[in-house]
């Protein structure tokens, strides 16, 4: 994943109402009385801004308009991303709360320019004086005059009025849905017998009530039942309590929300919320998507129907009977099955060979070599002169090998801790940035993770998927590190949201090389490089069940975009669920499951669930001009120049279509599920 950037902050689309004023009092009860804790930095920006304003019409230019309004948002983001960093990574509790507080007046500060009927006016000035620009300026006019409107300032007052009142409603609404499925407490209560096969460790963990396990359809509950439970009615009981979190009242809240969601689009000019959310992406039009998924989804059954073939067969080799028949529940168990009985991929025995320092040092080697960057890290003294919140945390420098410029800079923090952002994300926290003096903001970036920490007898130990992950983020790193636009509003990772993980999910592909893991997976005692069998049933349960879980994001993503194109925005969401899923998945459908109550990305990433399949299409094209040799740099430079340096400056197509020196197709992908 991606954590907030620039982009997400100046697109002005939030669903907040715009704030008071941007020195208003904490909310925050341990804050409480003291003024935002990034004030003087929030008043600095709105002087710029009124400057800016300020100028009379005719004396408008790109430098004193278009540009100074990325230098008043780039030094607020430069001089406060930090502070709001913390709430994410201190030890600290009240830094924590001073990092909230100055998250949320940052974003506040960003909804309001978005909607500064001032600053827009300002840019449409420029626009009538019609001056020359480069081509990256033009793009970033562009942007900024369509996210204005996107933001209906070009709208009579009344409309605006109404725009805002559907907004409040939206936000409020959105939170009751993410809201009714965090707190779904519905339980399953299952005897040990009816648990057979789960691991003594969990069944430990879990809740009693007398002799009955309390299952929850929390994360670890269902992934331990689903993946190791031996008895299949225990496993279809927990399938379909999780296919009705939500409950009908997220039903409920989700056809007002599509309601509402289809006014908005339609009051700024768009046919319905799909149009006017690709606007801004990569696919642009819903036509597009619709087109996709039509291409893709008959020749992802191909690999569906063959993992079906392969799970069934498994199902009755294992349980004995010829005639059964395999069910959605049954997917997770037996995917874990297959790994152990036909291709002897052992998970835990995998991580003695990927000890977390050899896995860093050969990342790093494979990055290096490939990219022709160096890495050095910032020790000592100089260290002591940066902000490092935590013991463990290392920051390194990144210079180019042929100039010795350096590109950036990176922290990483790789282990959980109490209070720390849970999950894996590179946060930006200085955007590259040309200064009108021509000084240089080089990037700064942090790669925050929770892999298991080390202990007195063993280091820390990853899994393959582990590893995956490290290559993954670290490749939104290097994205934003190696960006060598001017504006930071379009710097590294500010791309549209259906390619910001393409160039990521292509460098996962390295992982899965003999000759990459030969490099640093090694057993932590002995040294012993990976066994090569290993590695061959590594390789061969790459594609297991891929045609299932492809088919569940085209069924999910297809879903997600019937529901927003709607012509009148009056969407039976029961009706198109079950519709879908008949249409896309290879199991019998389950009756009177409402799985569209519990589909989180609805809210936040509505008409985008699309995009994770979509970029995986566009990450295995670009991989295949590295498939034949993956070290060779002389691709990897022209990757990184034509892909990884122009940021957002650029229509992502153009410079995926520009590396490939062809048009991208799907086929590369389909290679990579094994057709």
């Amino acid at each position: 994943m991606i954590a907030s950037t620039l982009l997400a902050l100046i697109a002005g689309l939030s669903n907040v109402a715009p704030a008071a004023v941007s020195v208003a009092r904490c909310s925050d009860p341990a804050l409480a009385g003291e003024l935002s804790p990034i004030a003087e930095q929030l008043a600095a920006a709105d002087a710029k801004l009124a400057r800016l304003v300020a100028i009379p019409s005719a004396e408008r230019t790109v430098a004193n308009t278009l540009i100074a309004i990325d230098d008043a948002m780039a030094r607020l983001f430069e001089d406060v991303r930090m502070i709001g960093f913390m709430a994410d990574v201190s030890t600290d509790p009240a830094e924590r709360a001073r990092g909230r507080e100055a998250q949320s007046d940052l974003s506040n500060w960003f909804d309001r320019l978005g909607k500064d009927e001032a600053v827009f006016r300002a840019v449409t000035e420029l626009e009538a004086l019609d001056p020359e620009m480069t081509p990256a300026q033009r793009k970033f006019f562009d942007d900024t005059v369509r996210d204005y409107k996107r933001a209906g300032l070009d709208l009579p007052e009344e409309q605006r009025r109404r725009l805002v009142a559907i907004d409040e409603e939206i936000n409020e609404l959105g939170s009751d849905f993410r809201k009714n499925i965090a707190d779904d407490g519905t339980t399953v209560f299952f005897t040990k017998d009816e648990l057979r096969g789960v691991p003594e460790s969990f069944l430990g963990s879990m809740k009693r009530s007398g002799d009955l396990y309390m299952a929850d359809m929390k994360g670890p509950s269902l992934g331990y039942i689903l993946g190791y439970c031996e008895v299949e009615s225990t496993r279809q009981k927990m399938g379909a309590a999780a296919g009705l979190r939500g409950g009908q009242r997220n039903v409920e809240v989700l056809e007002k929300l599509l309601l509402l969601r289809h006014e908005r689009a339609t009051m700024l000019g768009y046919p319905n919320t799909a149009a006017y959310v690709l606007e801004t992406k990569m696919a642009k039009t819903p036509e597009t998507v619709f087109a996709f998924y039509e291409d893709l989804q008959p020749r992802v059954r191909v690999k569906a129907e063959a993992d079906f073939a392969e799970f069934e067969a498994a199902k009755r080799q294992h349980t004995g009977d010829p005639e059964a028949k395999l069910g959605a529940s049954d997917v997770s168990f037996y995917t874990n099955w297959l790994k152990r009985e036909k291709y002897a991929v052992d998970t835990r025995t995998l991580r003695e060979y990927f000890p977390m320092e050899a896995v860093t040092e050969g990342m790093f080697d494979v990055y290096q070599d490939l990219f022709g960057i160096t890495f050095r890290e910032i020790t000592n003294e100089a260290k002591e002169t940066r902000p490092m919140w935590h013991e463990d945390v290392r920051l390194f420098q990144v210079y180019d090998q042929k100039s010795e410029e350096m590109l950036g800079e990176f922290y990483l923090d790789l282990f959980p801790r109490d209070g720390k952002f849970s999950h894996a994300a590179q946060f930006p926290l200085r955007l590259r940035k040309v200064w009108p003096n021509g000084e240089i903001s080089t990037p700064l970036v942090a790669l925050v993770c929770n892999f298991t920490e080390p202990t007195e007898d063993l280091p820390s130990l990853m899994s393959h998927d582990e590893v995956k992950t490290f290559f993954h983020e670290f490749g939104h790193c290097l994205h934003s590190i190696l960006t060598r636009s001017n504006i930071a509003s379009l710097a590294g990772t500010n791309v549209p949201r259906d390619f910001v993980e393409a160039p990521s999910q292509m460098l996962e592909n390295w992982i899965w090389r003999p000759e990459i893991l030969g490099r640093f997976a090694r057993h932590h005692e002995t040294g012993e490089p990976l066994p090569t069998q290993i590695i061959e049933g590594m390789i061969a349960a790459k594609n297991l069940g891929a045609g299932f879980n492809n088919e569940g994001q085209i069924y999910l993503g297809l879903m997600d975009m019937r529901f927003h194109t709607d012509e009148d925005g009056i969407v039976d969401t029961t009706r198109v669920c079950e519709e879908t899923y008949a249409e896309t998945r290879t199991f019998e459908p389950v009756a009177n499951l409402i799985r569209q109550a519990s589909f989180g990305h609805l809210v936040g990433y509505e008409a985008g669930y699309y995009g994770y399949l979509w970029s995986s299409v566009y990450a295995q094209d670009m991989w295949s001009r590295f498939a034949p040799e993956p070290m060779n740099a002389k691709v990897a430079a022209e990757y990184r120049e034509r892909v990884l340096a122009p940021g957002g400056t650029r229509r992502a197509l153009d410079m995926v279509r520009e590396f490939l020196g062809r048009e991208p197709n799907g086929d590369a992908f389909l290679k990579h599920l094994g057709l």
